[in-house]
């Protein structure tokens, strides 16, 4: 039935196929006589299940009592099988075994389906069955879903009742297992016939491929047969030679016969593998056709292998001749070194006994080179024979056995002469060990020649007298130095041959043992020449030790001799000493001479006389009372000379107390004096002219103690210098308290008068627009004049200003303003009004706050000049003045003071430059634009704007690799100059694929330059145009960027390749131009780049980190006038002035400003230390008179004031501006306590201090310290 219905759904399917309707029939009524066969099988089986049953049943039912009593006597026994229960599970058994076979059926039904579904897909695919077969895989997929779906569901049901039977009885259980295993396999049969066609789909796509690959499989296959086929015939003609003739094997034969091999095995291979997996997972008719063409490929294989073995073993027979004959060189080869190896031992064989042991060693040396030489050759030639033998193994048989006859001849020869070089080493052996014993039989002799001669000198030391024993021992001496090299020579020619005997004897042979005795008796030889010179040198030592003993005292004495003759020559000296002076400056020195002579002299006595015995002992004695009375006098000289030190430190001592007493005087002076409150500005000058003349005395006295404090003092007058140093630093502080107390207040008066004054010339001077105009009052007060005297400014001040100023006033401002003269620039200069910005202020436009815009916001410390006199803004209560910001040249109006009194502004000096360095004064803000003046070291500048501060212009350079090495880094494309270094190009090109560079575009004519690589940078010239060769493409000419070379290079190939594209963002180097490591200033160079080569940018350039800071000033020259611009760097070339210096090299401070007395004559006040500061009361002025740079200035330390020199007429800086570091120094200098105690300076020697000692504390007495005085423990 299940058939039937099978039919009628795919009545299409059946319709399509003749032979199908027939087979669905017939498997129709297969499946209905099996079902019926099934269950007939299925009742048989449960009728003999519940058989068994029964009979077991029957069987194991006996009586309860033989049964207790078993259980009694036998142990417990397995519970047995329960019938009622068996019947049930036979049951249930019978039950289960028809559904499990429904499904099984079913289940077997359906892969039946899926087999009858896809019968058409086993036929060759034509286009008359494609619509078929296309029907029969979609209807064989619904198939086979269908038939997995029903066989998962069986087998989840014979798996539930396998788990279910696992509790039936025993032998149902069994039953039940033994059946559903059969299904379980009929199960799975079915499973297998649906996975045979689960992939219909794809299997019949693949058997389509493989008949439309299958005829390029075949052509294909038959082209690769006719190669080997080829291959085979050129195989042949050697196997007939190798048959024939093997020696006459034609090596080009082998080589095409080979190289047809390779291209037919070539060819072969690849097409074996793709038949190989084309044929897998085919199935069919299709999958026999390619089972067929693998065959054929297999066939072609076997004939290539046995083309391939005809070949090999042609090929080894031509390899064979080779090898031998390079055995047979290798052979030549080692007779020549054993015919080398027996004439370096014919000298010895010809019979001359007369050699020397050197001229053996050199015949030794000379055989021992060509017995290593023989080895070498000897070891080469076996490798090379053994490596060959190994090789021939790999030939064919045949060549492989002839060739390794040869060589085993070979090798016997070789061995032998192996045998020749080791009879020859032992022989050379044995020779070498006889020229042993007498090279060291030479030296043992030459050494007790020498012993001889030793003995003899020997013999005459003591023969000889005291003159002439010096050299006799001299002499013996220098032939014990002899015959100790000659014995040391011995000894270790004996040790170093010893140890050569010994490294070389092996076995105890005769020739060993004579050698061995031989050189034991050398040794005892060797033994008695040492222990002779033992003997000579304790000799010579006792004749050494007496002369060494006559050279002391001899030392001595001289020694002694001398220190009498300085001793009588200090006495002598010391009688003419004046009485009221100190001893002359070399009487210090000589008398510590003659001491340390003395002292010397006595200490080798003492030493001496500890060990000294007879005559020695004697004349020491005798040495030691002179020197006690040489000590004796010269303690005479030693006191003369400290009574006139005494004399000569009084009056050092009373000097320089006068001194501190004047300078004592003066401070009281000044320190008394009444100053009014109101006191002039004369008054007040005056009284500093005394505190400054108080220092100067304090000074004074400073050094006079100094002075003393160098000499070489008593002990007493040390402590007194002590007590007026003290004085005098209290007194220094006291006096310089003072002279500042008055110059603070005669600054200020001074002050004062020079603002007042000032305030009246610029009122007199300011125009309706207040503004000031200096030239027209400047020729109105000095009427026509050079400049503006003291009158004249004090008759100005006096009758036409309101309210008038005193003369005083007018004396002090003139001093003050132009201490050198009121001139018209100097005057101009004084009328400037400067001020300080001393909180935040806004500059505005105009002078109305409501109206006003701002300009810039003032932070404190900015710097103005006033361009005005002040205005009061009533309405607001403010003062305001119309300034100029120094810094910027900006003009505006500022407030000066608020209505509160706040004020923004405070006066400020005019500002100066100075000029540390040498510096071009320019005509713009810019170091290449007109140098107007050349300022030097030294000069000064007025300040009329800035600073300017801008970074100079720094290097700039770009990211990228190298296009010629692949280096990577930073290319410097502009330096600080603005120079370009390498530009950005358009015409670079890069190759992208090997091509070549030729001389002419036309490929007919041209030769080849180089080749182009690719990633090879190029440039184009584009001078020439595109060409297109006649063979097609295009070409165009470049400049090759690695090394210049110029040609024509193919941009397009004939089949549309491009060779040669265009690069984007690339350089050339105009010139050399470094890569750098890193954008930063410091950054090392990874190479140079030369001119012409290429370097592609990752990015756009950069400015490299680091660039200088530069400064800038427009400023007026005081020495010239010129008006320009000056830029200072890093190195600060121009530093703003200041009135504090420090003097850099001693330099003079004078009374005047010439420092030629021809035009004035002056006075030097002192000379100004190294170190020293100053303080300068004016800007430097030119002496015209030396050429050099002076200013008036103020010494710190003494307040002594003059002039002094800023620079020589060279341009030598003789003072600088003071740093903190320079000022710190000097203030600790000043605080520096002097000390109490004075160096030992002028010589002075030990013995003074300890005399000293003793004259004050006498002996034992105490002293003024906590210790005691000792006597001293030498022999005075």
């Amino acid at each position: 039935p299940f058939s039937a219905r099978a039919g009628q759904s795919h009545s299409l399917v059946l319709r399509g196929s003749v032979a199908a309707g027939p087979m669905a029939t017939r498997q129709g009524a297969a499946d209905l006589s099996g079902d019926m066969a099934r269950r007939e099988k299925i009742r048989e089986m449960a009728a003999k299940i519940r058989a068994e049953a029964k009979a077991k049943a029957s069987v194991h039912k006996p009586s309860a009592a033989p049964e207790a009593a078993a259980a009694l006597r036998k142990p417990a026994r397995p519970e047995l099988p329960d019938p009622q229960k068996e019947e049930e599970d036979s049951r249930k058994m019978v039950n289960m075994l028809p559904v499990l076979e429904q499904k099984i059926a079913s289940a077997e039904d359906e892969a039946d389906r899926v087999s009858i579904l896809a019968a058409p897909l086993s036929m060759e695919a034509t286009e008359e069955l494609r619509s078929l077969q296309t029907a029969a895989i979609r209807d064989t997929e619904r198939a086979v879903k269908t038939a997995l779906n029903t066989i998962a569901t069986a087998a989840r049901e014979l798996e539930r009742r396998s788990k279910e039977s696992e509790g039936f009885a025993p032998a149902v259980a069994d039953s039940a297992k033994a059946e559903i295993a059969k299904l379980s396999q009929r199960i799975k049969a079915a499973e297998a016939k649906v996975e045979e066609h689960r992939f219909a789909r794809r299997d019949y796509e693949q058997a389509l491929a493989a008949e439309k690959l299958f005829d390029e499989l075949a052509s294909r296959l038959a082209s690769v047969e006719m190669d080997c086929e080829k291959a085979a015939m050129m195989a042949e003609p050697l196997a007939r030679v190798l048959t024939s003739d093997p020696d006459s094997v034609n090596s080009a034969e082998i080589r095409e016969a080979r190289e047809a091999l390779r291209l037919a095995q070539a060819t072969l291979a690849p097409t074996a593998r793709l038949i190989a997996g084309k044929t897998e997972g085919l199935k069919g008719p299709m999958k026999k056709r390619m089972q067929e063409l693998q065959e054929r490929a297999e066939a072609s294989q076997g004939t290539l292998d046995r083309a391939q073995q005809t070949v090999d073993e042609a090929q080894s027979r031509s390899a064979t001749a080779p090898i031998l004959t390079q055995s047979l060189e290798r052979l030549e080869q080692v007779e020549e070194v054993l015919q080398q190896m027996r004439e370096a031992e014919a000298p010895f064989l010809m019979g001359i006994e007369a050699m020397t042991s050197e001229e053996s060693a050199e015949v030794l040396a000379k055989m021992d080179q060509t017995a290593a030489s023989a080895q070498t050759v000897l070891a080469d030639a076996q490798k090379f024979v053994s490596l060959k033998v190994v090789e021939v193994g790999r030939f064919a048989e045949g060549a492989a056995e002839s060739a390794r006859r040869e060589l085993e001849k070979v090798q016997q020869q070789i061995e032998a002469g192996v045998v020749k070089v080791k009879a020859f080493q032992e022989e050379a052996a044995k020779r070498k060990r006889l020229n042993v014993v007498a090279v060291v039989k030479e030296k043992v002799e030459e050494a007790e020649a020498a012993i001889l001669r030793l003995k003899e000198a020997g013999a005459a030391l003591p023969l000889a007298d005291a003159s002439t024993l010096p050299d006799a021992l001299e002499r013996a001496l220098a032939t014990e130095a002899n015959v100790q090299s000659l014995v040391t020579a011995a000894r270790g020619e004996f040790q170093e041959r010893s140890q050569e005997l010994k490294s070389s004897a092996e076995g105890a042979s005769q020739e060993v043992a004579k050698s061995t005795s031989e050189m034991l008796r050398i040794k005892v030889r060797i033994n008695y020449v040492e222990a002779e010179l033992a003997k000579f040198r304790k000799l010579a030592r006792s004749y050494e030790e007496r002369m060494k003993v006559g050279k002391s005292l001899t030392i001595t004495s001289e020694l002694l001799v001398s220190a009498e003759a300085e001793v009588e020559r200090l006495a002598e000296a010391a009688a003419s000493w004046p009485k009221d002076e100190r001893p002359p400056a070399g009487a210090d020195e000589g008398i510590g001479s003659a001491q340390a002579k003395l002292g010397n002299a006595t200490t080798q006595v003492e030493a001496k006389l500890q060990t000294a015995q007879g005559l020695e002992l004697k004349e020491l004695r005798g040495i030691f009372a002179r020197l006690q009375r040489a000590q004796g006098r010269l303690n005479g000289v030693k006191e003369a000379a400290r009574q006139r030190s005494r004399a000569a430190s009084s009056q050092l001592l009373q000097a320089a107390t006068a001194a501190v007493r004047r300078a004592e005087a003066a401070v009281a002076a000044v320190t008394g004096a009444d100053v009014a409150p109101g006191a002039s500005a004369e008054r007040m000058e005056e009284l500093s002219g005394l505190a400054k003349e108080a220092l100067t005395f304090i000074a004074k006295a400073q050094r006079e103690l100094a002075q003393g404090l160098g000499e070489q003092l008593a002990l007493d007058s040390k402590v007194e210098f002590a007590r007026l140093q003290l004085r005098c630093k209290a007194l220094e502080r006291k006096g310089r308290a003072a002279a500042d107390r008055l110059a603070a207040s005669c600054e200020k008066i001074v002050a004062e008068a020079e603002l007042a004054t000032l305030d009246a010339l610029r009122s007199a001077a300011r125009k309706e627009d207040d503004t000031y105009d200096a030239d027209e009052l400047f020729d109105r007060l000095s009427k026509g004049g050079m400049d503006i005297s003291v009158v004249q400014l004090c008759d100005f001040l006096t009758r036409e200003v309101t309210p008038p100023l005193t003369t005083e006033q007018g004396r002090v401002a003139h001093r003050r303003i132009a201490p050198q003269g009121l001139t018209r620039r100097r005057f101009a200069v004084a009328l400037r009004d400067f001020r300080r910005v001393v909180r935040d202020i806004v500059l505005t436009d105009v002078f109305e706050i409501q109206s006003a815009k701002r300009i810039a916001r003032l932070a404190p410390g900015e710097l103005l000049e006033a361009m005005g006199v002040p205005r009061g803004d009533d309405s607001l209560g403010l003062v305001r003045v119309r300034c100029r910001v120094v810094r910027d040249d900006v003009c505006g109006w500022v407030t000066v003071s608020s209505a509160g009194g706040t004020a923004y502004l405070e006066r400020a000096s005019q500002p100066y430059l100075w000029c540390a360095r040498p510096i071009a004064l320019c005509e713009r803000a810019d170091v290449t634009s007109a140098a107007l003046q050349e300022l030097q070291p030294g000069d000064v500048l007025e300040l009329l704007q800035g600073p300017v501060q801008e970074r100079a212009r720094s290097d700039a350079r770009v990211r990228g690799v190298a296009c010629h090495e692949e280096a990577v880094g930073w290319l410097q494309v502009r330096d600080a100059s603005g120079a370009v270094l390498a530009e950005l190009s358009g015409r670079v090109h890069k190759c992208s694929e090997g091509v070549a560079m030729t001389d002419v575009p036309d490929f007919a004519s041209c030769t080849t330059i180089r080749r182009i690589e690719a990633g090879e940078a190029l440039e184009l010239i584009d001078t020439e145009q595109e060409v297109t060769p006649t063979e097609g493409g295009t070409r165009r000419k470049f400049r090759a960027c690695h090394d210049g070379r110029e040609g024509w290079v193919t941009t397009k190939g004939s089949q549309g390749t491009v060779y040669v594209r265009q690069a984007p963002k690339h350089y050339i180097c105009t010139q050399a131009a470094p890569l750098h490591a890193g954008l930063g200033a410091e950054a090392g160079v990874v190479r140079v780049l030369m001119p012409g080569e290429a370097f592609n940018a990752f990015e756009e350039p950069r400015d490299v980190s680091g660039g200088e800071c530069i400064t800038m000033y427009r400023a007026r020259a005081v020495r010239g006038g010129a008006e320009g611009w000056v830029t200072t760097t890093t190195a600060q070339e121009v530093q703003p002035w200041t009135s504090r210096f420090v003097v850099s090299q001693a330099v003079p401070l004078t009374s005047a400003l010439s420092t030629n007395e021809a035009v004035e004559p002056f006075e030097v006040y002192r000379m100004l230390e190294t170190g020293e500061l100053l303080d300068l009361q004016q800007q430097p002025v030119e002496d015209l008179t030396s050429g050099s740079l002076r200013a008036r200035a103020v010494a710190t330390s003494d307040a002594l004031a003059g002039w002094v020199t800023v620079r020589e007429a060279s341009g030598h800086l003789q003072i600088r501006p003071a740093t903190a570091e320079d000022e710190a120094a000097a203030a600790a200098a000043r605080g520096a306590a002097a000390p109490t105690t004075p160096t030992r300076s002028g010589g002075r020697s030990e013995w003074q201090v300890k005399e000293e000692l003793h004259e004050h504390g006498g002996k034992g007495a105490k002293g003024r310290g906590k210790g005691k005085s000792k006597k001293g423990k030498g022999k005075w």
